[in-house]
């Protein structure tokens, strides 16, 4: 007899793992913005050219972080 205690397993639904994602995403893109922004004003400059970098920073990011989080869903669907 075996009495070890099974771990109790978490599998969450796709699309409530998306969603988070997406929240990540506009998070990121919202924090780089901004700290862009600062920077911007920090420096006094007259184009913002720090808010668009780092915006496109954030979308390049968040980007990632959607691309790995479907490659994870599709490789634990696989299997």
């Amino acid at each position: 007899m075996n009495n070890r205690k099974k771990k109790p397993t978490f599998s969450s639904s796709p699309y409530l793992r998306l969603t988070s994602a997406g929240l990540q995403m506009a998070g990121v893109i919202t924090l780089s913005t901004y700290g862009g922004f600062y920077l911007d004003q920090r420096f006094k400059n007259d184009t913002p050219w720090c808010t668009i970098l780092l915006g496109l920073v954030g979308v390049g990011l968040g980007l990632y972080l959607i691309i790995r989080e479907v490659m994870e869903i599709n490789k634990n669907d696989e299997e």
